[in-house]
């Protein structure tokens, strides 16, 4: 500021020296030009004096490179001219870091968002600590504010690519617990495990940033794995159609063959019961019988000897010959013709 107040002095005095006529003029044009340069520089000191934060800004200011306040309310504020510096810091604007992946073109009413794939950053991998480790593309966005920003602007040198790299260790380490399966169909669990992750280690860099939020965009095979990997899904897929048919059919059948067997042992616990039941009634009869044959063995005997002729003359025929060499004829279950026949023998 010196050096250029100099200069433009100087520029006067060389302009106005010369001859007594010219003497009083130029005396008037150097009183205009110290007012003017002392105006400017008046202005300058005020405007570098008097600062104003907006609504979620913070004023770091510094004083020959040291810290010496944070203004954290919004509204006009002043510090030293000359020697103080400022550092204006939006401590609520939620910033975004991107990773697999960078944004070309934000999306608006005239176009759709352009986008630019990191394939040696995306590439990380899962089930690690299995034998079908696999490698997968991942996109991922994490989003974040500033929460102190003497921190933020002082304890990390070159932040941005500090936070980059941290992310990066901090989702390899994560995803590759993860089955293939898993990686690829329940993204929440990946957010949920690089969460803490990256926070924990942005606590120890000691840098002022609260993580708002983790979100995995996509995850997908590599390309040349990919056709694959939908055969094996699809084999997968047609093995277990055929295992719910299966099933559908066992819980049909099985059913039936348990209704089946349990009639079918119902059944024989009846036969059983009326089998048992006629030989109890037998085994009564029969005691019956031979208590009354112990008391009166001729009558009974004589009774059972009669009903047994009964029976076997109603289902025979029998013919009685009164002639003086005539007898009893017993013809067994014979029709008419065939009895005429063997009388007339």
């Amino acid at each position: 500021m010196s050096n250029k107040l100099g200069d433009i002095l100087a520029g006067f005095n060389s302009a106005f020296k010369g001859g007594s006529t010219g003497q009083g003029a130029g005396k008037a044009v150097k009183r205009i030009a110290i007012a003017v340069v002392l105006g400017v520089i008046g202005f300058n000191v005020l405007t570098g004096t008097v600062y104003k934060l907006d609504i979620g800004w913070n004023g770091v200011i510094t004083r020959f490179g040291k810290v010496v306040k944070i203004e954290t309310k919004d509204g006009l504020h002043a510090k030293l001219p000359l020697i103080d510096s400022l550092q204006k810091v939006n401590v609520q604007q939620i910033r975004k870091l991107e990773y697999g992946y960078r944004t070309i073109r934000e999306g608006s009413e005239r176009g759709d968002p352009e986008y630019r794939d990191i394939l040696d950053e995306a590439m990380v991998i899962v089930d690690a600590k299995g034998n079908n480790s696999s490698v997968v593309l991942t996109n991922i966005v994490v989003r974040y504010k500033i929460i102190d920003p003497y921190k933020y602007l002082y304890k990390v040198d070159d932040i941005e690519v500090t936070m980059m790299l941290a992310l990066e260790d901090c989702v390899r380490n994560s995803t590759q617990i993860f089955t293939l399966n898993e990686a690829l169909t329940n993204k929440s669990i990946i957010d949920e495990e690089i969460f803490p992750e990256f926070q924990k280690v942005l606590n120890q860099y000691d840098a002022g940033i609260q993580v708002v939020e983790v979100k995995t965009q996509n995850t997908e095979l590599l390309p040349e794995v990919d056709q694959a990997y939908q055969q094996v899904e699809e084999a997968n897929q047609f093995k277990n159609s055929k295992i719910q048919e299966a099933m559908k059919m066992k819980n049909m059948l099985v059913p039936q063959a348990e209704a089946e067997a349990k009639k079918l042992t119902e059944d024989a616990k009846g036969d059983a019961a009326i089998t048992i039941a006629n030989a109890k009634a037998s085994v009564a009869q029969y005691n019956s019988l031979y208590e009354e044959y112990t008391k009166s063995p001729d009558i009974v005997r004589e009774k059972y000897y009669v009903e047994a002729m009964k029976e076997f003359i109603r289902n025979n025929k029998v013919v009685v010959d009164l002639s003086e060499n005539g007898g009893v004829y017993k013809f067994y279950n014979m029709d008419q013709n065939a009895v005429k026949q063997q009388l007339a023998q």
